[in-house]
């Protein structure tokens, strides 16, 4: 690995923890809350609030858009917020069933929302690699 592989990790740790920080909820239902806090001031504001998934997008471009591991990293960015708003907007319909409204109030271990911070930079670095 090369200095820019070292820079990029480092940016990329840096974006997942301020991620990781502004979602912190004890239960999905409280990030949920977080993201709608963000989705309602403004939906440009909250893609600003996943500066990861610009940073993995700029890195796939950069190194040619042809690894699959980062097209991986890329697509599960991508599916992370768009479940995240899907979620959203499904709750403000009142179209979830009871028992996936039960799950969002269930407690969420306290290291998991911080767990992005470990796999997407480990991915990456495994792309970086190949």
């Amino acid at each position: 690995m090369d200095k820019m592989h070292i820079y990029f990790l480092l940016a990329l740790i840096l974006c997942e923890l301020f991620e990781s920080r502004w979602q912190r909820a004890p239960t999905m239902g409280g990030i949920l809350q977080n993201v709608s806090h963000y989705y309602h001031r403004n939906i440009f504001i909250l893609f600003l609030m996943h500066p990861s998934f610009y940073l993995v997008l700029y890195i796939f471009l950069y190194y040619g858009a042809h690894g699959i591991t980062l097209s991986i990293v890329l697509v599960m960015k991508a599916a992370d917020i768009a479940s995240k708003l899907w979620m959203v907007k499904e709750l403000e319909k009142g179209t979830l069933s009871s028992e996936f409204r039960a799950m969002l109030s269930m407690p969420i271990p306290h290291w998991m929302p911080w767990i992005n911070v470990i796999i997407y930079p480990a991915l990456v670095a495994v792309a970086f690699m190949n």
